[in-house]
């Protein structure tokens, strides 16, 4: 049963679309919303190479970009305090200093689920493009994550890609688990170059979430298409609002020569991905 949201603060257009999830997961499932503000002091205050005389200056410039990134910080949990407020939803508010990623990793383990912007930013003080927090947490993670798009889909239609590995039957066991709302209109997805292979991965699944009083439809793919792309159709096709799968399942190799469904997915996915390794 879902207890707490922890959902990361960086103050991108995605996070603050995360913040919006999250508060409704915890509003209908009663549970707590926590938010995490990260000062990225070590990052701030790195060992740089300076010029002779520059340490002095060094030192006032990341101090006065960690005093910055601490106001900033501030706003970040009082937007979250008042959506809150307004959702009347209990809210429990962090502000850490460190490396995003272990901020956050270790905030997981006090939580059911976590979710951050499908591109997260919080090395904002010191770059403008997005960071690596995201996938460092994924691999990680003691928990779910979800990464959320800039835009959230309103609807129940939810799509659960199943290739029977290690990583996708441990996201299954979870989702009944935590869902935040009754999964009214499920659609598993197995993919496979034969259709008997395809077939029998769906059944597993679709037979695993009757026991937990889920009614599922199976959908067997036999194509040679790339997996992402099949799933993007298909989330497109039942107007899905969420994608549930497990996070880097396949082999080294395998993820090299044909590059990662996940990858491609965290890029590209309409919708927040449940995702867990």
């Amino acid at each position: 049963m879902l207890r707490s949201v922890l959902v990361g603060l960086d103050g991108s257009p995605y996070s603050t679309a995360a913040v919006e999830l999250g508060v409704q997961w915890a509003q209908r499932a009663q549970a707590l919303f926590v938010g995490l503000g990260i000062i990225d002091e070590p990052t701030i205050c790195a060992p740089e190479a300076v010029s002779l005389g520059g340490t002095a200056y060094k030192v006032r410039r990341d101090a006065n970009l960690v005093a910055e990134a601490r106001m900033q910080v501030q706003g970040f949990l009082a937007h979250c305090a008042e959506r809150c407020t307004a959702a009347a939803v209990a809210s429990l508010l962090h502000e850490e200093t460190g490396l995003p990623a272990d901020c956050i990793l270790a905030q997981a383990q006090y939580c059911d689920v976590i979710l951050l912007g499908q591109q997260t930013h919080f090395h904002f003080a010191t770059q403008d493009g997005a960071d690596e927090t995201l996938r460092t947490v994924l691999k990680s993670c003691p928990r779910p994550v979800v990464a959320v798009p800039t835009t959230v889909r309103e609807g129940h239609a939810v799509v659960i890609a199943y290739d029977g590995s290690l990583q996708a039957a441990r996201t299954l066991q979870m989702l009944p688990a935590i869902a935040p709302y009754d999964l009214q209109e499920v659609h598993v997805v197995s993919i496979h170059a034969q259709q008997a292979a395809a077939v029998h991965c769906a059944e597993r699944a679709v037979e695993f979430l009757r026991r937990h009083h889920i009614t599922a439809q199976p959908y067997a793919m036999a194509t040679t298409a790339a997996p992402a792309a099949v799933l993007l159709e298909h989330i497109e096709h039942v107007q899905a609002s969420l994608l549930v799968m497990g996070a880097y399942g396949q082999p080294v190799l395998r993820e090299f020569f044909f590059g990662s469904v996940t990858r491609t997915l965290l890029e590209e996915s309409p919708v927040p991905l449940f995702l867990y390794h």
